[in-house]
């Protein structure tokens, strides 16, 4: 068994917890049972002291309740109380003897007899004495009012306790009963101090259980405490101390010096194994330390080869340093060189020039220079950096400066001089200046010099190899720069003919697909200018083709039209349509554009022909408003004259003919009247008869005359005003006017209704409405209501007959009198036509102020 616990530490740690818990536990247990007797007794007589407490209580305040009933009875005569007083007799005794049987020390035995002493005297004496008394009272042998004592001792029952010494009587009191009573309750007074003395002694007792068990919770505590010190923290210490010294003996394993284990070795525990791998584990380091030593001579000899080679790469990495610096240097002055032949490549001003100077003084390694350019009347034009404007003068105007030599010369020219300023070096020092010209390779004549300054050291030949090839790349960039101005002003000469020229135009170059339109196309196509000018060059012809065709509406014509542009089928005639509905008409056409025989581009021209086709529309509407206007009275009167000229008719029937041949002649002469009419104030040959006339007289008349003709219709004139309607108009021309406009609301009431004629005065003018209820004009023909031969094309006006000519001859009549006329109207529910005319005294006196 021993062997057992030592072939594990944790057997031992485990052997001392469990003893300790073992002696904690059972000493818990017998503290525990031993508290719990002494508080279990402790509670018992509690309990049996507050019994008798309550018990005694109860009895004496029940026996209380009896006197009371007994005094009651002497008081109010009621055998009741009397009965039920002497009732609980058995019940008094028998508490009496449970208080016997509860006796434990003398003092209580004395109560308890005490107790019975008054439980005799109260049966034995009082009550049959009451009885008596009160059997007196029944038989009448007792009469009085009030308990006399002298008559209670006259009773022969209390003769007889008198003599048999059981009570004693008192001349003044009678019997005595206080006595007992006295007795009874000073013996209960001291029963009660005994019972509260006994409790305190229980309760004396508990208090002192409670420090015994606090005693004995303290005395466990050092116990447990004793315990650990005296026998846990020395086991734990000693196995501690062990591995400690494992510990110990791993930093000196670690320092290399020699560990001796040899007595912990023998352990059979995990110490002992423990110490046992250690031991190897030391000889095992040993054998590596002394492997490593010599595996350490070793790597030392090949650290000092490796060193050897390392400064070998070192210097050649710094020759490789060397050599890419170089590498670097010419890829900067090649990108500087690139820079500069880019920016002379794509440069078309001398805006760019500053740059190109300032790259070329950085390839150069120069401090400052600039390029001077030479035109045809030897005017200078200067782009220096790092050249102020002192030195720039001193350039050219200096005989001895290496610009004016290298001119005169016409060579490249070197110069080199010491400067003792400290400006803008901080000691004297060395200027070297050159000055290359750049000639035009066209007539090899100078165009421009190149002008470098460089400090201290000279120019290389290969930094004068750079500037003789900037030299000529800067003379092909100015040629280049010339032909681009040059290209530039007649591009700008060609889109300043092309914008003059009323067509739109858009050429289409066929190599690259570009696009260029004049400004009239932006005129005639609005829409393009929402769109940036920027986005609008980027777009390719077909981009441009969809935005045009937005507008166009008839847009499958447009279409097929432009789709022959590219192919064998060139359209080599025209195409017409119009755009935003007819707002306006055009007319395009394409051409090739031949250069050397190769078609280079197509030309689209787009002519505005909206005046032409609305020409053709007025015409083609005059042709058949006069066929068909003309036709009609022209027919009647064929027929009617060749039933006259072929036939003998009756007189009637011939006046009858001859009547509409008349109406029909008149007719015609209406008609022929009205296109003289309109063609004399069209050509401004109209005159007008001016007269001062009061319009409301003529108005009624002619109101009076249509509502004779016409039975369906009611006329009304509304001129209020006390003023009279004077106007400073051709009487005639004002009857023609009022007449066009009653006819017309005649006319296009066909269903009859109320025409109303209203005249006002507005400050200066005078206003001639004429209302009618009848079938109104749609809001979209309000515009070209005024216009000749217009009608409206509707299934209510179709079948009203007219020339057109009716409203432009008022309008014309109107503007004659410099007046105004506009209509409003709601479709079937009448029109309302409004002529304004200056009144009659601001017409004389506009024409007295107007110069002739």
């Amino acid at each position: 068994m021993k062997r057992w616990f030592k072939q594990k530490l944790g057997r031992d740690i485990m052997v001392v917890l469990y003893s300790f818990l073992v002696i904690a536990l059972v000493g818990s247990v017998l503290t525990y049972v031993y508290i719990e007797n002494r508080l279990e007794a402790n509670e018992a007589k509690l309990r049996q002291v507050d019994e008798r407490v309550d018990r005694l209580t109860v009895l004496w305040d029940e026996w209380q309740a009896d006197q009371y009933d007994t005094r009651g009875y002497l008081l109010f005569g009621d055998t009741e109380t009397l009965e039920r007083a002497s009732a609980n007799e058995a019940k008094f005794q028998q508490e009496i003897n449970w208080f016997k049987t509860q006796v434990q020390s003398r003092q209580g035995q004395l109560f308890a007899e005490d107790l019975q002493q008054f439980h005799n005297f109260y049966y034995d004496v009082v009550i049959p004495v009451t009885y008596e008394y009160a059997q007196a009272q029944q038989d009448g042998e007792i009469t009085e009012t009030f308990i006399d004592a002298k008559t209670i001792a006259e009773l022969p029952t209390a003769q007889r306790l008198i003599e048999q010494g059981l009570v004693q009587f008192n001349p003044d009191r009678g019997i005595d009963i206080l006595g007992p009573i006295d007795e009874v309750e000073s013996s209960l007074e001291n029963y009660r101090d005994l019972m509260a003395s006994e409790k305190e002694t229980v309760y004396a007792e508990w208090h002192q259980n409670n420090n015994i068990l606090q005693f004995l919770w303290m005395m466990s505590i050092a116990s447990f405490a004793a315990l650990i010190l005296l026998f846990v923290q020395p086991f734990l210490r000693r196995q501690t101390r062990l591995i400690s010294r494992l510990s110990n003996a791993s930093n000196r394993l670690l320092k290399g010096e020699i560990v001796d284990l040899s007595d912990q070795m023998k352990r059979e525990d995990e110490i002992g194994t423990m110490s046992r791998s250690f031991h190897k584990m030391a000889e095992t380091l040993r054998d590596n330390e002394r492997h490593l030593i010599e595996k350490n001579h070793e790597l030392q000899a090949q650290q000092e080869e490796l060193i050897a080679q390392q400064e070998e790469l070192q210097a050649q990495q710094q020759e490789l340093e060397e050599i890419l610096e170089q590498t670097q240097q010419n890829e900067q002055h090649l990108a500087y060189r690139n820079e500069l032949t880019e920016t002379l490549a794509s440069r078309d001003s001398l805006t760019a020039y500053p740059e190109i100077i300032e790259k070329l003084v950085t390839i150069t390694d120069s401090e400052v220079g600039a390029l001077v350019f030479v035109d045809e009347a030897e005017n200078f034009k200067v782009t220096s950096h790092g050249l102020n404007e002192t030195l720039t003068r001193q350039l050219l105007d200096s005989e001895n400066s290496v610009l004016t030599r290298a001119m005169s010369l016409k060579t490249t020219v070197h110069s080199s001089k010491q400067v003792a300023s400290d400006h803008p070096l901080p000691y004297p020092y060395y200027m070297f200046e050159t000055a290359v010209p750049v000639n035009d390779p066209t007539d090899d004549s100078i165009i421009a010099f190149i002008y470098l300054v460089r400090y201290k050291d000279r120019f290389t030949q290969t930094q004068m190899g750079d500037i003789m090839s900037f030299a000529r790349q800067l003379s092909l960039s100015l040629l280049r720069m010339r032909l681009f101005e040059e290209m530039k002003r007649e591009k700008g000469k060609t889109e300043r003919i092309l914008d003059s020229i009323r067509e739109a135009v858009v050429y289409i170059e066929h190599a690259t697909d570009d696009v260029f339109v004049n400004r009239p196309l932006y005129e005639m196509f609005p829409e393009l200018s929402e769109v940036s000018s920027l986005d609008l060059e980027e777009e390719s012809w077909e981009e441009w083709r969809h935005r045009l065709v937005e507008t166009v509406d008839q847009a499958e014509d447009f279409m097929k039209y432009t789709n022959r542009l590219f192919t064998e089928d060139f359209p080599h005639d025209s195409v017409s349509f119009s755009i935003r509905k007819g707002e306006m008409n055009l007319q395009m056409y394409a051409e090739r554009i031949i250069v050397g025989g190769l078609s280079k581009g197509t030309l689209l021209v787009f002519r505005d022909i909206t005046s032409e086709t609305e020409a053709e529309r007025l015409k083609s509407e005059f042709i058949s408003t006069i066929s068909h206007e003309l036709r009609t009275p022209l027919s009647s009167i064929y027929g009617f004259t060749e039933l006259m000229v072929k036939k003998q008719l009756p007189n009637e029937k011939q006046a009858k003919y001859l009547e509409t041949i008349h109406a029909e002649t008149e007719r015609l002469t209406h008609l022929v009247n009205d296109f003289l009419d309109v063609q004399r104030m069209e050509s401004g040959s109209q005159m007008y008869d001016r007269e001062q006339l009061d319009i409301e007289p003529v108005v009624r008349d002619m109101l009076t005359f249509y509502e004779a003709s016409s039975l369906k219709h009611k006329f009304e004139l509304i001129a209020d005003d006390l003023q009279p309607y004077e106007l400073f108009v051709d009487c005639q021309k004002f009857k023609q006017l009022m007449s066009n406009l009653l006819s017309n609301a005649v006319k296009y009431s066909p269903r009859g209704g109320k025409i109303t004629v209203e005249l006002e005065h507005h400050e200066q003018i005078v206003s001639i409405k004429v209302m009618d209820e009848g079938i109104g004009i749609p809001s979209d023909a309000l515009d070209r209501l005024f216009d000749k031969f217009y009608r409206v094309d509707n299934s209510d006006s179709r079948e009203i007959g007219g020339t057109g000519l009716g409203l432009p001859i008022c309008q014309e009549i109107v503007r004659g009198h410099n007046g105004q006329i506009h209509v409003e109207s709601i479709q079937h529910k009448g029109s309302t036509f409004i002529v304004e005319i200056p009144s009659y005294e601001f017409a004389v006196q506009e024409a007295e102020t107007t110069p002739v």
